[in-house]
């Protein structure tokens, strides 16, 4: 029994998949309210699917880049979840569950905002890209570049961000991050690759540190 835990954003998703077969999900607009809306709403997912936490073998989270503190909230249960039950914990760039469904559209580039003016992209050039190869940068929106044959992918709550002369010369989908898609993603990890367990799981940030006012 794998569950999907997504904490990188304004929106939350859990989803509980068992051999490849989504049994469950849920998402909802958390905002900054990820520390207590998160395991009441695991406790309620798995108690509609007839699920007990004993029977998590592996659980994969959403890495970032994005919210710092839903980050470390997602990880933190995760890894809980991991000890209490032994099982596996892999985590997975956000940026790879956004592009994950236009896969075979590419070429693609997935954008997350990172708020302060700054978003996190990662370029997906080719259909088949393997999965957690791509590296993601951190970029100023006056310095985004986004080359012009590729697919832009970006959340809904985005569009007001993007300035227009992004956007109005690109092809660009408005995505919905799926918690089930992270669980696929895992799912497909899993099955096409010898697992290796993720012996350190760690946020994945890119956005810069906020300084102390002088």
């Amino acid at each position: 029994m794998l569950v999907a835990i997504d904490t990188s954003g304004t929106m939350s998703g859990l989803a509980l998949m068992r051999d490849g077969e989504l049994l469950a999900e849920i998402a909802w607009q958390s905002d900054r309210r990820h520390s207590e809306q998160l395991l009441p709403q695991l406790d309620a997912l798995c108690r509609l699917v007839g699920v007990a936490p004993a029977d998590l073998t592996h659980v994969a989270v959403s890495i970032g880049p994005g919210s710092w503190s839903g980050i470390r909230v997602g990880i933190s249960v995760a890894k809980g979840l991991a000890l209490a039950n032994s099982a596996h914990v892999i985590g997975i760039n956000a940026l790879d569950v956004l592009a994950w469904p236009m896969r075979h559209r590419a070429p693609i580039t997935a954008c997350i905002s990172l708020g302060r003016g700054r978003f996190a992209t990662s370029a997906y050039p080719h259909p088949a890209w393997p999965i957690g190869t791509m590296t993601p940068t951190n970029c100023h929106i006056s310095e985004m570049h986004i080359p012009a044959d590729h697919l832009l992918v970006y959340e809904p709550h985005m569009r007001t961000l993007l300035p227009d002369t992004v956007v109005n010369h690109l092809h660009h989908h408005v995505a919905f991050p799926q918690p089930r898609t992270l669980a696929e993603i895992a799912t497909h990890r899993l099955r096409t690759s010898p697992y290796q367990p993720d012996t350190v799981i760690e946020p994945l940030y890119l956005g810069e540190p906020v300084q102390p006012k002088p």
